[in-house]
């Protein structure tokens, strides 16, 4: 982590700053996700015109997974507190075909859509005419959640499986005379894309990251190895 490769304890509090933060704004009883956006007095509220106030099956998730990360950095247990709650509201808000919706009403906690009306957008609850831009409904990772959540209890680290040196040398081969690792447009929809044409040539934010990853894991490997 940052306060480790730069000597900085200041990295460190900010992220114990984050994990208060996420922690406060859990949503209560019945509904303990979180929202998308919030207002000054941690209500939430409106963004984009088609992203309204109510509690978020993605975001959810992925503050539950920012809070065990955080825990497993700074030690601190107490930031672990509010995941079972939220898993369990998770779970009790799973669609019929298994998936989150985005947005979940408040109070009613139904599923909250939108449709395009001309050029504006109109809330429904009814998901069968969404528009393509944007993903209003979320594959749900509960009993991965639920896993890592066991683990995280008892300060047992994430399992990381070894990297193997075909895997980093199939990374470093793909990547362009510039240094880029090009990803080919398959027609799939990428979340906040430009229109694109299928075949169209484009950088993956993803995919640096996940390259990234792969490739700092191996050089930790190597060095507990001593290689």
């Amino acid at each position: 982590m940052w306060a480790g490769a730069y000597k900085d304890d200041r990295y460190l509090q900010a992220l114990k700053k984050l994990g208060d933060f996420l922690v406060i704004a859990q949503m209560p009883e019945p509904q303990p996700g979180w929202a998308q956006q919030y207002n000054y007095d941690m209500q939430p509220i409106w963004a984009r015109k088609f992203e309204p106030p109510g509690v978020s099956g993605d975001e959810s998730q992925e503050v539950i997974q920012t809070l065990m990360k955080i825990a497993a950095a700074t030690g601190d247990k107490k930031i672990l507190e509010p995941i079972p709650a939220a898993v369990m509201y998770l779970q009790r808000s799973l669609l019929k075909d298994g998936q989150l919706a985005r947005y979940y009403e408040l109070q009613t906690n139904k599923p909250l859509y939108m449709e395009r009306d001309g050029k504006n957008y109109r809330l429904t609850h009814d998901d069968s005419n969404l528009p393509t831009h944007y993903g209003w409904k979320t594959a749900a990772r509960l009993d991965e959640s639920r896993e890592q959540y066991s683990r995280a209890k008892t300060g047992e680290a994430e399992k990381q499986g070894p990297v193997a040196d075909k895997e980093v040398r199939d990374i470093v081969s793909a990547l362009d005379e510039q240094g880029r690792w090009v990803s080919t447009y398959d027609g799939a929809r990428l979340v906040g894309q430009a229109k694109m044409a299928v075949g169209a040539k484009y950088l993956s934010s993803e995919r640096f990251s996940e390259n990234l990853t792969t490739l700092s894991t191996y050089l930790l490997q190597q060095r507990k190895a001593g290689n």
